[in-house]
């Protein structure tokens, strides 16, 4: 197992053990018992939630971070046209432009951009040129 394997495994365990936590927290909320305890204490109980719910929102970016879920375009050539594209339904890679209309990928992941790179398909391009950018989250 690598060391990324190990920290998205890690990371996926600590999410799993916070989302028991807030789900045991909003049990508690849902049920008579929170009506009675203080109005302090269940400020003090929903905001914890909601630091809760922050914190799992970052280990879920974290995760994919760890797992290599990022997507990066892959401009071979300096032009308006020259991005890395897969025809989606024959998987013959072309350069078009980066915008994808659902037949073409257009967006890689790191460990396809890895393969791509020993893969002697792509041999003549120079991969210390290529310009690659990670895709802005939507």
């Amino acid at each position: 197992m690598t060391n990324k394997e190990i920290n998205a495994e890690k990371l996926n365990a600590e999410l799993f053990e916070l989302e028991t936590k807030i789900e045991k927290l909003q049990k508690f909320i849902d049920c008579d018992d929170f009506l009675s305890i203080s109005t302090i204490n269940q400020m003090l109980l929903a905001n914890q939630m909601v630091g809760m719910a922050m914190y799992r929102d970052s280990l879920h970016k974290r995760i994919k971070l760890a797992e290599g879920d990022s997507e990066y375009t892959v401009q071979v050539l300096p032009n308006d046209d020259g991005f890395l594209n897969k025809d989606i339904g024959d998987g013959v890679y072309f350069l078009y432009d980066n915008e994808g209309d659902g037949k073409y990928q257009t967006h890689f992941t790191q460990s396809e951009i890895d393969e791509m790179k020993t893969n002697p398909f792509f041999a003549a391009i120079n991969w210390d040129e290529v310009k690659i950018e990670p895709v802005e989250s939507k």
